[in-house]
């Protein structure tokens, strides 16, 4: 196995511990720092530009800023469903939107490329 996937998993493991101790002790904004860190965005990035070029770290920053709206979808999800629902339910229900949303993006944009 490759070196640099044991660092991906490395850091994907250290964002996730840091985000779940501030938020396990009630400081959401910081965990919420951590969580949207670009540190696993940047670490992309940069492996997508030294395997592929320029071109593909653009193509996939766009299509990042696409897939915005799916995340902000589960997001709404939790916040609106949450305390009526429950926590569990409206993740789900989050999920399912963020999923549905994402294939008729793809849909669309694979139809228009």
């Amino acid at each position: 196995m490759e070196l640099k996937y044991v660092l991906y998993f490395l850091l994907g493991g250290m964002v996730v511990s840091a985000v779940s101790y501030f938020a396990a002790h009630s400081k959401g904004l910081i965990a919420a720092f951590f969580a949207n860190l670009p540190v696993i965005t940047f670490t992309t990035f940069i492996i997508i530009y030294f395997e592929s070029g320029t071109d593909n770290v653009i193509s996939y920053a766009k299509s990042l800023l696409i897939m915005l709206f799916p995340w902000l979808l589960y997001i709404f999800c939790v916040i609106f469903l949450a305390s009526k629902i429950g926590v569990i339910p409206s993740l789900l229900t989050g999920l399912i939107g963020y999923f549905l949303l994402s294939y008729f993006i793809i849909k669309f944009f694979s139809i228009k490329m």
